[in-house]
């Protein structure tokens, strides 16, 4: 099952990260950097309504959820989800009241909001009821309409305001596979014990949440109002890029290894559970490793490929930092943040999240005036950090540390620095820079890869491989 499960979330979220990658070459390529960075801060202040609002239910009814008791359960957090939509309905009018943002700009806020409610409140009950196939459907379709219609809004209009509408629209699409396989369980009736049950764990989780949001936003928002929207535009482009680099393949991880952990532990305990979560972290540990090398040793050809000239230069000169930033944003939220599942309570998840967001607000203030939007990537780094640091400490202090096979970990990074010096003594020979020599540096790295993981047995590729030619 792990092997399956995690090739069919992988293939998806891959083909899926492949697709809004083009969508950020697309995008960049016919919005200047000043109406991209527009629809970024626009972007921005949805995620801090929707983690405000509309994202505690799904975490709370994969941390609670039981097969037997699966329709009331599914049929109390769609309620609940329907009214958070109201709550940000009232958020974004409160907004657009005091002028923090214009009333179009509130409308469509709200839209992401709910287009993100649906897509995410759908695939999460379907992961978590281990649908993957109807998962993988919602994430490349969600992918390929927000490639398709951000840009035909784009290349009509282009209004950044339309471009964010765009998205909205493809994931509320998006998750209609999904919302598919939960439809026939939708017709349970709501449970006031169930609705008890999600509230009593959930609600740390509303201030948590809110708060991660915006300290995930809150670099984005002083860019804005300090550098400029032209500026927000550029650092945004590569941020999100290497974000979704890192952060597919984490997510992948979570979908499915994460999955089966939560069952074997509500099953037998954290020490059942102890195998899988050492081969997420692994796993985990291998793609930061390898892919902070191919980003150091090929910023050049990803950042010309990807984005317009107009981002280029404001790119190679965040890149490093936002690496680091994204590795430990990919830990924080898909490793270690996922402590809350093994645990009684999601309190802990709410003080990593005022750590982040205390760190965060510091380190903008302390460096965006000074270094821009360099300043801004080193405080996100920063408070992505701090984050993994409470949860690290907190998890050992309540007794449900997630495991840390530091040996293996250390082998793999090792193993990877090899390979970064090689391929960068190869680049530094004369053709080495050519397509020959260019080609020859992305086969040893992926050489490299493939031979760790199969070494670490990732995802179990390796062991069903060996009982496959056995038989």
């Amino acid at each position: 099952m792990i092997a399956r499960h995690s090739l069919i979330y992988v293939g998806s979220r891959g083909v899926a990260a492949a697709l809004n990658m083009a969508s950020v070459a697309v995008f960049t390529r016919l919005a200047p950097a000043e109406s991209y960075g527009t629809y970024l801060y626009v972007m921005s202040w949805a995620l801090v309504l929707y983690g405000a609002t509309c994202q505690w239910p799904k975490f709370a009814f994969f941390a609670l959820y039981d097969e037997a008791r699966a329709p009331a359960q599914v049929g109390t957090v769609v309620r609940i989800l329907a009214g958070t939509i109201v709550l940000a309905g009232l958020g974004a009018a409160l907004a657009a009241a005091l002028g923090l943002i214009s009333e179009q700009a509130a409308w469509v806020i709200l839209l992401l909001a709910l287009g993100t409610t649906l897509f995410e409140g759908s695939t999460e009950i379907a992961r978590t009821r281990l649908k993957a196939g109807a998962v993988a459907a919602s994430v490349m379709s969600r992918a390929v309409l927000m490639l398709a219609l951000g840009s035909a809004a784009l290349h009509v209009t282009g209004d950044p305001l339309a471009l964010a509408l765009s998205v909205a629209v493809a994931n509320a699409v998006g998750a209609l596979p999904a919302a598919i396989t939960v439809a026939p369980m939708m017709r349970g009736r709501g449970s006031l014990d169930e609705a008890k049950r999600l509230f009593a764990y959930g609600w740390p989780l509303v201030l948590s949440f809110g708060t991660a949001a915006l300290a995930q936003s809150l670099d984005r928002l002083i860019i804005a109002q300090t550098v400029g929207t032209a500026g927000l535009g550029a650092y945004g482009a590569i941020a999100d890029f290497l974000r979704q680099s890192f952060i597919v393949f984490g997510e992948a991880l979570a979908l499915s290894l994460m999955s089966i952990a939560k069952r074997e532990a509500r099953l037998g305990g954290m020490a059942a559970a102890e195998g899988v979560l050492n081969d997420a972290v692994r796993a985990m540990t291998a793609i930061a490793a390898f892919g902070a090398v191919f980003f150091l040793c090929f910023d050049d050809l990803v950042v010309a490929i990807l984005l317009g000239p107009g981002y280029r230069e404001e790119a190679r000169h965040l890149a490093p930092v936002l690496i680091l930033a994204s590795i430990l944003m990919m830990f924080r939220s898909y490793y270690f943040g996922q402590v809350i599942y093994f645990t009684r309570t999601s309190r802990l998840e709410a003080a990593a999240a005022f750590a982040t967001l205390v760190a965060v607000a510091c380190l903008s203030l302390l460096l965006i005036p000074r270094f821009g939007a360099l300043g801004a990537a080193l405080a996100f780094a920063g408070g992505q950090a701090t984050a993994c640091a409470v949860l690290i400490v907190g998890a050992h202090r309540a007794g449900t540390a997630l495991p840390l096979p530091l040996g293996d970990l250390g082998g793999i990074v090792a193993a990877a620095l090899a390979a970064g010096l090689v391929i960068a003594g190869i680049g530094l020979l004369p053709g080495g820079a050519l397509v020959p020599g260019q080609i020859v540096r992305v086969a040893l790295l992926v050489a490299a890869f493939l031979a760790v993981a199969w070494r670490i047995d990732m995802l179990g590729f390796a062991e069903a491989i060996r009982r496959r030619l056995a038989a």
